[in-house]
């Protein structure tokens, strides 16, 4: 599912759910939205779960009719900065090898 969609009163969320629900008749959109605006829940309505999101208060449940648009995934910014964990090495290469590595290529492990 997550895709990012836009919300008639401009928020932004993550497609989280869709389908029945207990609370009401219908089909139901589950988002969490985006870290700058503000939602109803965390994914529970009426003691039953749809969904989870990683801030409690970001969840909300609304028809089909009050999204707006499919917007890019990164309107959606969700759970602040990703952490890096101190000392990670992060080359984007392939082939890296650390320092004083041989080239000599292993035939059993």
């Amino acid at each position: 599912m997550n895709w990012t969609y836009e919300l008639e009163d401009g928020r932004v969320g993550t497609l989280k759910f869709m389908g029945n629900v207990e609370f009401a008749k219908g089909q139901w959109i589950g988002l969490e939205l985006s870290d700058k605006h503000k939602g109803k829940h965390n994914g529970t309505v009426e003691g039953t779960k749809y969904f989870s999101v990683l801030k409690n208060g970001q969840g909300v449940m609304v028809k089909a009719a009050k999204i707006k648009k499919r917007v890019a995934a990164k309107k959606a910014h969700v759970g602040g900065q990703t952490k890096v964990k101190a000392g990670a090495v992060a080359t984007g290469k392939a082939n890296w090898k650390p320092a004083g590595a041989t080239t000599e290529k292993k035939t059993e492990y």
